[in-house]
């Protein structure tokens, strides 16, 4: 196997038979959970997550997207029930989905959505090192830099699967000369930082294995025709 980053942009708005399709295909907990969301948008991200997931994994295992049950660890990291050789991560924020799989290895994966900010939560959140770093970078790359950090350590989290046992200053990213990332408390993690677009950031976490340069990008008509 190899690791891929799919990511999809959130419609606006679905045709009614389109999304009544989707929730067709998702577990009842996630119709429920979709039902109860004030917003729309909120609904369009739970529920295309779990369809992203879903339609990646079939291929991976062969089973058909419905046929797919998932388990959660204790501090909440989901898996597969049958093939938890098969690693997965998922998240989404603003107008993107982002799905990290094809690993047998730890992977995680964030995106968020890139919004001004106080820069006194990164003196609560992050390490020594990262706050001093966030604080000499320039003021107009200050606000990127800091989505950077927020994100590759959450995508680090996330591949763990501990949740906020692991507090967010226990560990630090640091930039190498030539821009890639890496973490002295996690040397043998691979990291990848990027932009989605100009309003939203992506970080993504391999316990081992090497990550894409670019993620793939996906379309909900391409999902529609896996699911038919």
């Amino acid at each position: 196997m190899m690791i891929t980053i799919r990511v999809l942009q959130v419609p606006e708005v679905l045709p009614e038979a389109n999304w009544n399709q989707l929730l067709s295909q998702v577990s009842a907990e996630r119709r429920a959970q979709a039902s109860r969301f004030v917003h729309q948008a909120d609904a369009y991200r739970s529920v295309l997550g779990e369809i992203l997931t879903r339609v990646t994994l079939s291929k991976l295992t062969g089973l058909r997207p419905a046929e797919l049950s998932f388990t959660r660890n204790s501090y909440g990291k989901p898996s597969l029930s049958h093939h938890s050789d098969v690693q997965f991560n998922v998240s989404h924020s603003g107008d993107w989905i982002a799905l990290i799989s094809g690993s047998t290895d730890e992977l995680g994966v964030d995106v968020e959505k890139i919004a001004p900010i106080d820069m006194q939560i990164a003196e609560r959140f992050f390490s020594p090192k990262e706050s001093q770093f966030l604080a000499a970078e320039p003021d107009d790359r200050r606000l990127e830099t800091f989505y950077r950090l927020w994100t590759l350590k959450e995508s680090y989290i996330k591949a763990v699967g501990m949740g906020l046992s692991i507090p967010l200053d226990s560990f630090a990213l640091i930039r190498n000369v030539d821009g890639d990332w890496h973490s002295p408390e996690a040397t043998s993690y691979q990291f990848l930082s990027l932009r989605l677009d100009h309003g939203h950031m992506l970080a993504a976490c391999s316990a081992g294995e090497d990550l894409p340069a670019q993620p793939d990008f996906i379309t909900t008509e391409e999902m529609y025709q896996v699911l038919l």
